[in-house]
């Protein structure tokens, strides 16, 4: 996925093996550099760079279910931090590693992946890093997420989704990472806001310093114009908070916008102009409307 704006570059080789030994268990690995230089607009208030690999097992157990297992190894630096930020960020100056086990398990019963009219997606995901695996780093975080497609008149689709994620350290004195946090704003999360900016966020710098809950909510109709082209409308919901207890206090920031879906040779592109209901953490005033720009598998 891409967006906007982002000043994100990387590279990855990656490899996958569906028959392993001519048994149904997939089998592969990935090697990739990513970076992502200090930008306010999409809410890094710090230079990101994550060198890394994973090796993935997984079986289709049947025609909706589907398992896999991760082996994750992760360096991350983190440099160039916001002036004036606070000890929150600063503590994360530096080149940290971290060693994880990730297991998944996914139901899909949609018609189509790429353009889906009915069906239900089920996915949830659960990481174990550090402990007996060693490196810098020690936490779980778990990651829900369920979409429902209605199909109405004149092909069009009535798609709801929900997130979850929860995160949290071994330890009640150590914190998670920042790049292991949950974010919410932006394209992909909570549309009419700006980039990871619904939750937590530095006092001193205004950079968001994301939250060990999250819940997303999203309803959106989408109505078709022609073979490439579609028309949507939506309505988001959700927010970030600092621990895991204190999911759901506070209320929810919301927006509502509309865009259209555009079908092309590289993926399908989004194209979104959302209305934040709420006033962004720390700020004085409602924000007016943010145009949103990504890609993404579906369409």
């Amino acid at each position: 996925r891409a967006s906007a704006g982002s000043l994100s570059n990387g590279l990855e080789l990656s490899f996958t093996e569906p028959w392993l030994f001519d048994y149904p268990v997939f089998f592969g690995f990935d090697l990739y550099k990513r970076t992502h230089k200090r930008e306010s607009d999409v809410g890094y208030g710090y230079d990101e760079s994550i060198t890394g690999g994973d090796i993935r097992l997984g079986k289709e157990i049947s025609e909706y279910w589907k398992t896999g297992l991760t082996y994750r190894y992760d360096t991350i630096k983190i440099t160039n931090i916001s002036a004036g930020a606070s000890n929150d960020l600063e503590d994360e100056y530096g080149t940290n590693s971290i060693s994880s086990l990730d297991y998944d398990l996914t139901y899909d019963s949609r018609d189509n992946v790429f353009i889906p009219t009915k069906g239900n997606v089920l996915s949830n995901s659960i990481k174990l890093a550090g402990g007996p695996l060693g490196a810098d780093k020690n936490f779980w975080k778990y990651s829900g997420r369920g979409e429902h497609y209605i199909p109405l008149f004149n092909e069009s689709v009535l798609q709801m989704t929900g997130r979850v994620g929860l995160a949290d350290t071994y330890s009640d004195t150590a914190r998670i990472p920042i790049y292991e946090r949950f974010f919410a704003g932006g394209a992909y999360t909570v549309r009419g806001y700006r980039e990871r900016k619904v939750g937590p966020v530095d006092l001193s710098s205004d950079d968001p310093l994301g939250g060990n809950s999250m819940v997303i909510g999203n309803i959106e109709y989408i109505y078709p114009l022609i073979s490439f082209l579609r028309a949507a409308a939506f309505y988001d919901v959700g927010n970030v908070w600092s621990k895991t207890n204190d999911i759901g206090s506070g209320g929810f920031k919301s927006g509502v916008g509309a865009g259209f879906r555009i079908k092309t040779p590289i993926g399908p592109i989004m194209l979104d102009y959302g209305f934040p209901l709420n006033k962004e953490t720390g700020e004085s005033k409602k924000r007016g409307g943010r145009l949103h720009f990504s890609m993404s598998h579906g369409f």
